[in-house]
């Protein structure tokens, strides 16, 4: 196998690309399968010894790596915990740009740790916020040795160490119980939500019988949940949905009622959530880790990977800025408010905006109070017999620019609700008060973290997003002197001179930027020496989802014998009992020859 093949391995495998697909493309790449002199297994022996490379110095050439980092970056942040036998425990890291943000966008987060992704079977846990485009951010990451609620409060006061001592508002987690005890420990005064689709899911599984076989009760049931604007609606509409279903005594009902405070939307009506109200969005992100890596990885390998994941959120944030700031947003109405809100929120959040507006022109408003109050009431689906009947309060105070509306939609969202908008376009109240837009959702809601980078920009080795700056700083300049050097043969030969000396000596700067790379995949420190791996980790991790009952409607059917043509043995035609006495004598010596070839197979996998 020649140098280039090894390394075109190597590289195609850095990305996350299978084995097998590598095989594939290098067969297309050659022309042909027999001009490959390699089997595909001697393409995952050059793996398994890439992987070993790194086996006791994992750790070390992480942290190598974050040092590294540091010097490019002065506000690139990592810690780590090791236990008594100086082995890795816990580990946290996050650039520089990422902290900035935080400082903009770090009112909501979510966290979740039931993702591994790397060989020591520690779960990778992403603090995922969201921007002022809606789309995901990564607050930092952390692998985990443990679940357990020490790991959990010594991440969490790194984590505030590391964004310069400020906490969320609100952090949305799943219900594991640790993890309750240390944000409790931490965050004292910041708003804990447990996942609310979490808990739906579980519901879904406990009470797959009911869903199936009562329709009316899963729709009664999402109703009473998520549509409840005050704790008292909720608390009579689950009282109201029990005696109707008769589940008074349903055992898990009774389980999510004595836990509706921390999962049930009534009871954060008044709190910013930022369009977030379950963890998804972390493990969206998690399923973005998946791409780039797997749990046959380093530590090291994913720590690289981490960073392509996160610069790529940058490029997409960049891409979003430049957009929202150039592009002309087109109007749908000619409602005032729609044009000021155009001028000032971005691209995505406008869109979401737009559908505020259109709800806007559905209900009726009554006049409760002049100038003071009113009833919006809104009629879903009136030509279904089971139609929903809606209404909400809506203060109003011209003269100070007020509007509040009883749904709590701009104190959860952000953005004032359609309802609200209805009862001002009724008082002729056409623009969008100031106090009502919430700088985050704005063009320039990042603008602190972009001045701290152009100011950073020139700095050298420093992250893909000055790169970015680097290059449009660059670019026009040399625009201009191409279009000098291509005005006469005279000025062509000497750019092509000069070009070859400037080329070469970018070359040479790359080469020693990849020579001190290697140098930290391959350092020869002793684990003695520095923090050692650490064992495979037994803390929960990818948790496995329990399988929800199903009615018999769903049920998987019973496989039919093709032989003695019964459904009830348990068998198929190859199993089946009447087969076996014919010729057991054979199927024993079989059965023992496919034995040990099996054996032989898996030894030779764990030696990869």
């Amino acid at each position: 196998m020649s140098p280039e093949v090894v390394d075109a391995i190597k590289s195609m495998y850095e990305q996350n690309i299978e084995t097998a697909k590598i095989h594939e493309y290098l067969k297309v790449r050659n022309g042909a399968k027999k001009s490959l002199k390699f089997k595909r297994k001697d393409m995952s022996n050059v793996i398994a010894s890439e992987n070993r490379r790194l086996d006791g110095i994992d750790v070390e050439s992480s942290l190598v790596y974050f040092q590294k980092k540091k010097e490019e970056d002065v506000e690139f942040f990592y810690d780590v915990e090791i236990d008594e036998s100086g082995r890795l425990k816990n580990m946290f890291w996050i650039d520089g740009r990422t902290r900035r943000a935080f400082q903009e966008f770090g009112d909501v987060v979510t966290f979740d740790t039931t993702y591994q992704t790397n060989k020591f079977s520690m779960p990778v846990a992403p603090f995922i916020g969201v921007n002022h485009h809606r789309m995901s951010i990564v607050f930092g990451i952390a692998m985990l040795r443990s679940e357990e609620t020490t790991s959990f409060v010594w991440l969490f006061q790194t984590w505030v160490k590391a964004m310069y001592g400020k906490k969320p508002q609100v952090i949305i987690t799943d219900q594991d119980a640790a993890m309750r005890i240390a944000i409790k420990a931490v965050f004292p005064n910041v708003v804990h939500r447990c996942c609310q689709w979490h808990v739906m899911r579980k519901t879904s599984e406990h009470l797959g019988i009911l869903y199936n076989s009562k329709k009316s009760f899963e729709d009664d049931s999402k109703r009473v949940i998520n549509r409840s604007m005050t704790v008292t609606d909720f608390e009579e509409g689950w009282r109201h949905m029990l005696e109707k279903h008769k589940l008074n005594k349903n055992r898990h009902l009774k389980n999510m009622y004595e836990k509706r405070s921390e999962w049930v939307p009534a009871y954060f009506r008044g709190t910013f959530f930022a369009d977030m109200s379950t963890t998804q969005r972390s493990e969206s992100a998690n399923s973005s880790l998946k791409i780039w890596t797997n749990n046959h990885k380093s530590m090291y390998q994913l720590v690289l990977q981490v960073e392509k994941v996160v610069n790529e959120i940058w490029e997409k944030e960049s891409d979003d800025d430049i957009a929202s700031m150039n592009d002309v947003p087109k109007l749908s109405s000619f409602h005032r408010i729609e044009k000021d809100a155009s001028q000032v929120y971005t691209r995505k959040v406008m869109k979401l905006f737009k559908e505020i507006l259109k709800k806007s022109q559905l209900g009726e408003v009554d006049e409760i109070e002049k100038d003071a109050l009113y009833q919006v009431t809104i009629k879903e689906h009136p030509d279904i017999t089971n139609w929903i009947l809606e209404s909400y309060m809506v203060k109003i105070n011209k003269s100070q620019d007020m509007v509040s509306c009883s749904c709590k939609g701009y104190e959860f969202e952000g953005l004032l609700c359609s309802h609200a908008i209805k009862v001002m376009h009724h008082v002729n109240m056409f623009h969008l008060p100031n106090k009502y837009i919430m700088k985050r959702w704005c063009k320039d809601a990042n603008a602190c973290a972009k001045r701290s980078l152009l100011e950073r920009s020139m700095d050298i080795g420093s992250t893909q997003e000055q790169e970015s700056l680097r290059i449009a700083t660059l670019k026009p300049r040399v625009m201009k002197v191409l279009n000098k050097a291509s005005k006469s043969s005279e000025a062509f030969n000497k750019f092509q001179r000069l070009f070859g000396m400037v080329e070469q000596g970018m070359q040479d700067v790359v080469n020693e930027e990849e020579t001190l790379t290697c140098e930290i995949g391959t350092s020869t420190r002793k684990p003695s020496q520095g923090i050692i791996d650490p064992p495979i980790s037994q803390c929960k991790g990818k948790r496995k989802i329990p399988q929800r009952f199903k009615p018999p409607s769903e049920a998987k059917k019973p496989r039919k014998c093709g032989i003695c043509d019964s459904k009830k043995g348990g068998h198929n035609a190859r199993t089946c009992p009447l087969k076996k006495a014919s010729d057991d004598d054979i199927e024993s010596d079989d059965s023992q020859e496919d034995a040990e070839v099996e054996s032989d197979d898996e030894y030779e996998d764990l030696s990869n």
